[in-house]
């Protein structure tokens, strides 16, 4: 054969000689090697220094079609050689694992160079149904704004673990990636409750993104699209735990009486029942609307078995639906949607309180305001008066709240085994009320403890918990939190891009432009202002505290400020000054108007220090000044210190010694008083150098912090 001969007849993704190969249990070593070939480099031979090697590669990867063509495909993006990549991975693949072993080394190789990003999309699409799912749905499990899950897909796509599925506009993962991704993730109970309850989120998010094209020519594949999920859907995971049961029942008993997806009678049945059981005792009027949709799927009819549909099947037969462009889906939807938001609306209704209860709210807001004063003794014992009340109580997530806040508080006061009790205590409380975002918080409490503790790993780990369990409930403002706290964690660690991603990703959600794709697709706009109304006053009446002065309980208010500020840190770490001084700037406005006079002393302290570096010495004096300004108001004595040392390193450089001794001398005293002896001795040095008399010129003093 010639060689136009085998370039006609080498396989390309998605070709019928590409899922012949694929569907190979193991291939002949000629084989083997022309797929690696063929996937790796674009040839049909491997290039000669690396025929050797991919020998070797093929045997350790056993001849196995899909850890071949994954490996080949991360040997294409990132540039790595056959003889790397074997000898990286060569103690795992020497011993002559199983197919599972051999596909979890490929896999996490592949996982590597896509990116952590990639990698959580992958997990999301491991637990939604083995079926073609479009991106929209992909983007609900992910917890992510459909624009910024199209990227990490399109790595998946590229590394052979996704295949793009062109006639439904829908992705697929590879069975052997979702089996491993599976096995990987299910020992990490937190983890697989919340990938669960986002495919909950995701399975109903279907249901809108099908009918939003009602009428149009795009809907038959749509319909088509979502009907093979619901068919694919396994209900029996989401009965365990907080899972999502409620909302995936309800999408369930939606799919099979709302829309017409051209389910099968046995597929509804199947649904139907599943959701009754997903419903249980807990949910009784949820689980008679099953029933009685099961009871009429069963009803006979003169149709097929095969051919009969749901209930809303008449109105595609009548002729006034069929003149009018089938509108009664929207219609009906929109009724759904209403009584949707009816329920939420009662299910977050306050509770009757008792004097129990009342007691406990209100010893939880003493406790907070005398953290806000500073008396922690105080601020203790409230928090345990108002944990005794709510366990006489009941109040599950009350509990988990008081000893949330007792542990941040032992955390500052220094007392670390404590706080990680009170800690290791809250969360599974969160987890009995179903209060993801309360779970979240408390991950978010628990890695700032294990950075206490010097746990970066435990710390990042509990944030990227943390990110998604809000990410699945959409509460952009604790995203946004965690997301400052991670980023704050890879600047100590030197990742200074992960630091500046996880910055920007914060100022997006803060600074107001964040896309609500999601929240466009899930519910029209006129019911979306309804629903948010209704269940945000009835939440606020039932919440322990106020979101607010629970962030500020933890450490969290200013979060917009601070992330310019920290943002500022990085730019000045990368050298990039102007930038610097600009988010500085911001942060210095944010912080004045919302009248945090301790922030705006410290932003202004940083900027003056930047333009002191930048040469710009009269703008650092006047940040200097304002910053001194303000730290005397507050009587800040180690704030007033260290902004009296640097404008006196500042006076140096400008020549006035004279000025330069005055403020050396009040530093000197402030430190005396903090007991700062490194800034002492440094502060000494330089008043010896400095000439008392006045009859000297000004000269230029080596400053004590030299720019």
């Amino acid at each position: 054969m010639d060689r136009s001969d085998m370039s006609r007849s080498r396989p390309t993704p998605g070709s019928e000689k590409t899922a012949e190969i694929r569907d190979s249990s193991v291939l002949p070593v000629p084989a083997a090697l022309a797929f690696l070939a063929q996937n790796a480099w674009g040839t049909d031979t491997p290039p000669a220094t690396d025929a050797p090697w991919a020998y070797a590669l093929i045997a350790a990867l056993g001849h196995l079609p899909p850890a071949i063509e994954i490996a080949a495909a991360t040997l294409r993006r990132t540039g790595m050689s056959a003889e790397a990549y074997l000898r990286k991975h060569a103690a795992r693949l020497a011993s002559g694992g199983s197919e599972e072993e051999i596909v979890a080394v490929v896999l996490a190789e592949a996982l590597d160079a896509a990116g952590e990003e990639a990698r959580g999309v992958a997990r999301a699409l491991a637990v939604l149904p083995a079926a073609n799912v479009p991106l929209e749905v992909i983007a609900a499990a992910a917890g992510k704004p459909a624009p910024s899950t199209a990227r990490p897909l399109q790595s998946l796509v590229h590394g052979r673990l996704v295949t793009f599925q062109k006639g439904a506009l829908a992705y697929l993962l590879n069975p052997v990636v979702r089996a491993a991704i599976r096995r990987d993730v299910v020992g990490d109970a937190a983890l697989w409750d919340a990938l669960h309850r986002s495919a909950a989120d995701a399975m109903q998010a279907l249901l809108f993104w099908t009918a939003a094209v009602e009428g149009r020519p795009e809907a038959a594949m749509r319909r088509r699209v979502a009907s093979e999920l619901f068919a694919a859907l396994d209900t029996a995971p989401f009965q365990e735990g907080a899972r999502g049961a409620e909302v995936l029942a309800r999408a369930l008993v939606d799919a099979c009486t709302v829309l017409d997806l051209g389910l099968t009678i046995e597929v509804q049945e199947r649904l139907l029942e599943g959701a009754a059981r997903l419903a249980g005792e807990a949910l009784p009027a949820l689980r008679a609307r099953a029933l009685a949709a099961l009871e009429a799927a069963r009803r006979p009819t003169s149709e097929p078995a095969g051919r009969r549909r749901g209930t809303f099947g008449t109105l595609r037969a009548t002729p006034a639906a069929r003149e009018r462009g089938r509108p009664g889906h929207r219609d009906l939807l929109r009724k759904a949607l209403r009584a949707s938001a009816q329920r939420g609306a009662a299910r977050y209704a306050p509770p009757v309180e008792d004097d129990g209860l009342r007691a406990a709210k209100e010893h939880l807001s003493r406790g907070c305001l005398r953290l806000h004063e500073g008396a922690l003794d105080a601020a203790a014992a409230a928090y345990g008066d108002a944990l005794a009340a709510l366990e006489a109580a009941g109040d599950v997530r009350g509990q988990a709240i008081a000893l949330l806040l007792r542990g941040e508080l032992r955390r500052r006061q220094g007392d670390l085994a404590a706080a990680s009790r009170d800690h290791e205590r809250a969360l599974p409380l969160f987890r009995a009320a179903a209060d993801r975002a309360g779970e979240a918080m408390g991950l978010l409490a628990r890695g700032s403890l294990r950075l206490d503790e010097r746990d970066a790993a435990g710390a990042a780990a509990d944030y990227d918990c943390a990110l998604m369990l809000l990410r699945a409930c959409r509460d952009r403002i604790g995203e946004a939190n965690v997301l400052k706290a991670r980023g704050d964690l890879c600047f100590m660690q030197d990742d200074l891009a992960g630091a500046a991603r996880d910055y920007d990703r914060a100022l997006y959600i803060l600074e107001g432009v964040e896309e609500r794709v999601l929240s466009q697709l899930r519910f029209p706009p006129g019911v979306r202002e309804e629903r948010r109304g209704a269940i945000a006053r009835a939440r606020a009446a039932r919440e322990h505290l106020p979101q607010q002065a629970l962030l500020r309980a933890l450490g969290y208010e200013q979060t917009h400020a601070r992330t310019w500020q920290a943002r500022g840190d990085l730019r000045l770490r990368e050298r990039q000054a102007a930038l610097a001084a600009r988010d500085y700037g911001n942060a210095i406005l944010l912080y004045r108007e919302s009248g945090d006079r301790r922030g705006e002393a410290a932003a202004l302290k940083a900027r003056g220090d930047l333009r002191r570096q930048r040469g710009a010495l009269p703008g650092a004096q006047r940040d200097y000044d304002d910053a001194l300004r303000l730290f005397e108001a507050l009587a800040d004595g180690p704030g007033q210190a260290a902004v009296l040392k640097a404008r006196a390193d500042l006076r140096c450089e400008r020549g006035d010694t004279a000025g330069a001794a005055l403020d050396y001398t009040r530093a000197l005293a402030l430190f005396d008083a903090t007991g700062d002896g490194a800034s002492q001795t440094s502060i000494r040095t330089v008043l010896a150098g400095i000439s008392p008399r006045p009859d000297d010129p000004p000269r230029p003093v080596r400053a004590a912090v030299p720019r």
